[in-house]
């Protein structure tokens, strides 16, 4: 075994299960480069599932490959990460049930939500890939919909879907809520500790939790994606709630809602950084959020905290039915 090779198999050996570059020497001359995830000091497997053998005698230099960092509303086009954070919403809010209608998700539950009784286009632009022609697409949802007993309605990511928005404003469906997608990089935890407040944290919604916001209504959407759902108290009082659940990297935080005689004491800051600290705890590193663009104090508190808008999106319904979200 060469010098070379002696003083590289300590190492090499470490970054067993890691991806590596290894140039190895040829032995008519020359180098030849292989890659993957190193299974021994002697073998790798390559991308097509190819077990390499190789001598360490032959190694002349070698590295791991560090992935690269897995940064939100980075390393993608931007219609391709605006799908992504639409199926997080739509995934950890489950609809009771879905109907596919081309690329359209035809999103059915107990009529209380926007998010879980709309339409959600996910195909490509300019209107998300439906079944049929623009025309015959909408007529056919509205069919469904009123045959469940439903208002029609579309949740349309903006500015991917933006001639589909455009064609049912002409069409006469109205324009009922306006949100932003806010992004960010979850990095350290923040100690957000206070004396007289407590921090409770569960795996599923109390009746206490459901009854600071009325949301007993929509428990069974609650229910159907695993979440943590804290609560900020001083003694017996409740003051803030909010829920964050994960899906692969990201994590998703909804329905935070302060007591409205404690707003304006940094309760939302405090339960936002819980809520962050526990999607750390499970792995996630990024997070996001959705916020009423009419929402100007919670738009500023993100900000404050480091998020940042990623896009928009609208809900459109064919009367001025008041849904909540």
């Amino acid at each position: 075994m060469t010098e070379a090779a002696q003083t590289a198999k300590p190492a090499l050996l470490a970054a067993i299960g890691k991806r590596v570059t290894i140039r190895l020497r040829e032995p008519g001359g020359g180098f030849r480069d292989i890659v993957g995830f190193l299974q021994s000091e002697r073998q790798l497997i390559n991308s097509k599932s190819e077990l390499v053998s190789f001598s360490p005698d032959q190694i002349a230099i070698w590295r791991e490959i560090k992935p690269l960092p897995d940064l939100a509303g980075k390393g993608a086009p931007l219609s391709l990460r605006i799908v992504e954070l639409e199926k997080l919403s739509d995934t950890t809010w489950p609809a009771e049930r879905v109907l596919e209608f081309g690329k359209w998700l035809i999103r059915i539950s107990e009529g209380y939500t926007k998010r879980a009784n709309s339409v959600l286009p996910t195909g490509s632009a300019p209107i998300g890939e439906p079944d049929s022609e623009i025309a015959a697409a909408v007529d056919s949802v509205k069919r469904i919909y009123l045959e469940n007993g439903l208002t029609p309605a579309f949740a349309i990511p903006l500015p991917i879907y933006a001639e589909l928005d455009n064609h049912l404003e002409a069409a006469g469906w109205k324009l009922t809520l306006s949100t932003s997608f806010l992004i960010k990089d979850l990095g350290e935890k923040v100690d957000e500790s206070h004396p007289e407040i407590s921090f409770e944290i569960t795996d599923h919604p109390s009746d206490v939790w459901l009854d600071t916001q009325s949301d007993q209504r929509i428990a069974n959407i609650l229910r159907r994606y695993p979440a943590h759902y804290g609560t900020l108290k001083s003694g017996e009082q409740v003051l803030a709630v909010g829920r964050v659940a994960i899906l692969g990297s990201w994590a998703i935080v909804t329905r935070l809602f302060v007591d409205p005689e404690h707003r304006g004491k940094g309760m939302a800051k405090i339960m936002m950084n819980r809520l962050m600290s526990i999607a750390i705890d499970d792995g996630a590193t990024k997070i996001a959020l959705q916020v009423d663009d009419e929402n100007g104090p919670a738009l500023a508190l993100y900000q404050s905290m480091g998020f940042r808008f990623h896009h928009s999106s609208v809900y459109r319904v064919l009367d001025d039915q008041a849904v909540a979200l």
